[in-house]
């Protein structure tokens, strides 16, 4: 078995445990806009504190389910 056979079981059994597959290198991009996002929120001039950083958050994912027609209310 050559390594392109390990990745493509791999996407498949990770992708049957929970329905999506993130190869390494996007998820490698996922956290470094994570982690600006984090660094973002967290910096001294802004002060937010984790109660406020939530309600941000909260207002980002509405944005999102409303664009992308998931809004449940």
């Amino acid at each position: 078995m050559n390594t392109a056979d390990y990745i493509k079981r791999e996407a498949d059994e990770i992708a049957s445990r929970t329905g999506r597959y993130i190869p390494p290198y996007r998820m490698a991009n996922l956290m470094k806009t994570a982690q600006k996002v984090t660094d973002l929120l967290a910096r001294a001039d802004i002060a937010m504190t984790y109660e406020e950083i939530q309600l941000v958050l909260g207002i980002v994912q509405g944005a999102i389910c409303k664009a992308t027609g998931r809004d449940t209310q």
